[in-house]
């Protein structure tokens, strides 16, 4: 099956490269949405009023980082799977240790929801 897969390697090489891209753009975005938002709390001496809300941008914040981490995690697992499949992982994060598109699933659910199971009294 593998053999099968490995032609179309450049094709998933150039996936993960895009992947990492967009997750390298979140992170600018991030950052800049968290500079835009600290500038408004200083700005309005850390006082909210009607019309301006300097936290919303660190609300985006949060949403860029937390993309940008999925992008990361995706990209760097499609890699492990079918580009550096051969290579050995004792060198690998401890997370990055996925054998399978079901295991490389798994993480990305977990990474995604479990934040949210922290807060079980809570209906988001």
């Amino acid at each position: 099956m593998l053999n099968k897969i490995t032609p179309f390697r450049y094709i998933y090489a150039l996936a993960v490269i895009f992947t990492l891209i967009n997750a390298i753009f979140f992170i600018g975005s991030g950052v800049a949405k968290s500079i835009r938002g600290y500038k408004g709390f200083f700005r309005s001496d850390f006082l909210i009023t009607e019309g301006h809300h300097p936290g919303l941008h660190l609300l985006e914040t949060l949403d860029a980082f937390m993309i940008s981490l999925v992008f990361m995690i995706f990209g760097l697992g499609i890699a492990r799977l079918f580009i550096f499949d051969k290579a050995e992982g004792k060198t690998l994060p401890k997370w990055l240790k996925v054998n399978s598109l079901e295991e490389l699933k798994v993480l990305l659910w977990r990474t995604i929801f479990l934040p949210w199971s922290l807060f079980p009294s809570r209906t988001f």
